[in-house]
């Protein structure tokens, strides 16, 4: 099944990127990005024939925050998760932990750096916090594609209303996304679309009577949408980690740390990513704690959206090797902006599980008033 999943994302990744202008090409000279999800469920069940165990009251809560900065000579990046799950009539567990780490470049115009970083984390099954601190090397950058993204798409929809007769250049897809990457800059909004119209009209693409009010209204609407934003890039990075706290009350350990992160995309639609770390004493392949995590999205439209997410963690030691997996698939679909219907799955399995854990749900919300 895992195997299974994991073709299937590729597959799926590469059928939807493989045209148009590189959403990679753009090089922005300061990238910042920052992300937070937040997801709460909650279960009520009363057994009407008075089994208690059949009894539920319960709920879970997920919290995703992930910030990323990254300039010529400096950069950070900061990761924090919590997974919370409460029960009034069994036991209730948590697992919180943040990772963060600056770096420096060697040069504006080569992408070494070296890093310092601190980690922290916290679950139900440990005895206290847990806190590390890491120093290292590293190679790569990260760019946010979003100025060229929103680009793209506001030539798309010029196209496809037939106030352009061709799409764009690259020359003026790059115009475009300089000018919406220096929106600051601007006085007000209306300064940056007459910039943005200039370009456009100067390209002797558009209409007869030029862009219309229409057009502008929805160049302005894209250029404010901020609810998908587009990164490639990627790094790695190669250190060492001092144990301060050890969270089991064990002693403080010096380990070995190695990561990557990737981020791809060719299409305003989508996003693709890929995180993996490894942390092990002077034997890593023998004890180590090793996590890899991927994810898709992709908007179908604009009232249907799609993603996919898949993380496998191994905490391996001297004695034993423990496997946990998990796979999360959502569709989102808004038919009006006043309704929403979302299905949700999720597929995750742990070592003291007899088969695979399987979760289905579905919700429908509207807003009447």
């Amino acid at each position: 099944m895992k195997r299974y999943f994991l073709w299937s994302l590729f597959l799926l990744v590469f059928s939807f990127s493989v045209a148009g202008m590189p959403l990679c090409s753009y090089h922005a000279p300061v990238s910042s990005l920052a992300s937070l999800g937040i997801n709460f469920s909650y279960h009520y069940y009363n057994d009407p024939y008075g089994i208690h165990s059949r009894d539920i009251n319960s709920g879970e809560l997920q919290i995703r925050y992930k910030q990323l900065y990254d300039s010529p000579n400096f950069g950070y990046d900061f990761a924090a998760k919590n997974d919370m799950t409460i029960s009034l009539l069994s036991l209730s567990t948590y697992a919180a932990d943040a990772d963060g780490s600056m770096k420096l470049y060697f040069s504006p115009d080569r992408d070494f750096f070296g890093f310092a970083g601190a980690c922290g984390k916290t679950s139900s099954s440990y005895e206290t916090v847990g806190i590390s601190v890491n120093l290292g090397l590293g190679y790569g950058r990260f760019t946010n594609v979003t100025p060229l993204a929103k680009a793209m798409e506001i030539d798309a929809y010029l196209v496809r209303r037939g106030s352009l007769s061709d799409h764009l250049s690259d020359v003026d897809l790059q115009a475009l996304a300089h000018e919406i990457d220096s929106a600051s800059t601007y006085d007000t909004t209306a300064d940056l679309l007459a910039a943005l119209q200039e370009i456009i009209e100067g390209s002797g693409l558009v209409k007869e009577g030029g862009l219309d009010a229409l057009d502008i209204s929805e160049m302005s609407k894209i250029i404010a949408d901020n609810t998908h934003s587009r990164y490639c890039g990627g790094e790695v990075k190669f250190g060492l980690s001092y144990e301060i706290i050890d969270p089991m009350g064990g002693a403080n350990d010096l380990f070995a740390t190695a990561s990557f992160n990737y981020a791809f995309t060719t299409t305003p639609k989508a996003q693709f990513l890929v995180q993996g770390h490894i942390t092990g004493s002077s034997d890593i392949l023998k004890s180590h704690d090793m996590s890899l995590a991927m994810s898709y999205d992709y908007l179908i439209s604009d009232f249907l959206s799609a993603s996919g997410s898949y993380s496998f963690n191994q905490e391996a030691n001297s004695d034993e090797v423990a496997n946990s997996y998990e796979i999360d698939l959502n569709l989102n679909f808004t038919p009006i902006k006043t309704a929403r219907i979302t299905l949700e799955m999720r597929f995750s399995y742990e070592p003291y599980y007899l088969e695979w854990s399987q979760e289905v749900q579905l919700s429908i919300g509207m807003e009447l008033l």
